[in-house]
């Protein structure tokens, strides 16, 4: 296995979000030598939703409310699925690695409970509007991947650098954001800071090194505290001269909500890693088989 520990990259479509950020996936799964899964979801509460005899549409330009046509909804969510895997598969077909796409029908946090494993990153694209991020679909997605055991990516609709130090946050002395920011930075070729931001312990290499000798992996320190993750705005204004490619930190340090913000405030990609094994919430999702229709894999 990478020095970062990951082994494959998840991006799920919905309907509506047709051709954003494959190409970021598909360039994350090259420079760090992952398998990319794509996968469309075909959400089965939209179903039930038009076969309930309350449910409306409201058309355009004029059309006011009609009731929802189920066949109508099966048939464009059908072609949304072929034209979302022709894109994915030309994007994907850069790739050294593994690539797969699948359509699953299921709910979204089964969909995500389904696919998902350690060792993964579900990317999460930011919204292009606030009215889109404030959708119940969208708290769905962000929920069901933090239920998940893989890793969560929020990406940016604007990415402003393609190149940067990997940044670490370490909110404790042995935080593992710091080993999989270091895996990163070897992979992409760039620095790694490690931001300290607790209050007692001293910096050391020793550890980075043991398991990333890579010596070309330059390592630079900046001393914090707890204040500095008090929130988004606190944050981005202690490190707004970092010029980071990437920020990489655990759980612990941010609620998703507020991670997700500094992605924003920040146009970077924020990594979500999951916690050690032994303090993982066990209550999460189970893995099970949802029903889904495969399509091609390198």
């Amino acid at each position: 296995m990478a020095a970062h520990g990951f082994k494959r990259v998840l991006l799920g479509f919905q309907p509506g979000s047709l051709g954003r950020t494959i190409n970021f996936a598909v360039e994350l799964a090259n420079l760090l030598d992952l398998e990319l899964l794509g996968f469309f979801l075909d959400d089965r509460n939209l179903r039930d939703l038009a076969s309930t005899p309350f449910a409306r549409e409201l058309r355009p330009l004029g059309g006011g409310w009609h009731p929802l046509d189920l066949e109508r909804m099966s048939r464009d969510l059908e072609i949304a699925a072929r034209a979302t895997e022709r894109m994915f598969i030309t994007a994907a077909a850069r790739l050294a690695a593994r690539y797969q796409f699948e359509v699953i029908h299921a709910p979204m946090a089964e969909a995500v409970a389904c696919v998902s494993r350690t060792g993964d990153i579900v990317m999460i694209v930011e919204p292009l509007s606030p009215a889109e991020r404030a959708t119940q679909q969208f708290a769905w997605l962000i929920e069901a991947a933090f239920r998940s055991a893989a890793a969560v990516m929020f990406v940016p609709m604007s990415i402003v650098r393609t190149s940067g130090p990997i940044v670490a946050i370490a909110a404790a002395p042995d935080d593992p954001s710091v080993q999989a920011a270091a895996g990163i930075a070897i992979a992409a070729k760039e620095a790694l800071i490690i931001v300290h931001a607790y209050d007692e312990g001293a910096a050391d290499d020793s550890s980075i090194r043991k398991q990333s000798p890579d010596p070309a992996l330059t390592i630079e320190h900046i001393a914090g505290s707890k204040s500095l993750l008090s929130g988004p705005a606190a944050f981005s204004r202690a490190f707004h001269e970092l010029r980071e490619r990437l920020l990489v930190m655990t759980r612990d340090v941010f609620e998703p909500e507020a991670a997700s913000m500094i992605a924003w405030m920040r146009h970077v990609p924020v990594l979500i890693i999951e916690r050690p094994l032994e303090t993982i919430d066990h209550t999460i999702l189970p893995r099970q088989e949802m029903p889904r229709d495969s399509g091609t894999e390198k």
